[in-house]
């Protein structure tokens, strides 16, 4: 992993991965190290002007706009089997970024 304004780069340790849901966690040694500050997703409405950031098909800094369609949906995915309690969004989630963020228009 390298930050983009410091260029310094950090080895990551595969902590979980869930290839189910393109989901993965993973650890690094560092300090005082850039964070986004997480929202309250249940304050989100549909309608909302989200944006979603990630790492589609290996593409770096990737940013697609859409809205909420829908928040609470379940049984997603081939046979239904996966978690619930999903946002549903029109942003494009391509394989690589599903992992990554769903911001509102504030960021």
């Amino acid at each position: 992993m390298t930050l983009p304004k410091s260029r310094e780069s950090f080895q990551a340790e595969l902590v979980a991965a869930d290839p189910s849901t393109d989901v993965a966690l993973l650890k690094i040694d560092g300090h005082d190290l850039p964070y986004a500050t997480l929202a309250d997703s249940d304050l989100g409405e549909v309608g909302d002007v989200v944006l979603a950031v990630g790492n589609p098909f290996e593409l770096n800094q990737t940013v697609t706009q859409g809205i909420i369609s829908a928040k609470g949906r379940s049984n997603v995915g081939p046979g239904g089997n996966f978690y619930g309690n999903f946002i549903q969004t029109d942003a494009a989630i391509n394989p690589g970024n599903s992992g990554g963020a769903l911001v509102d228009s504030a960021g």
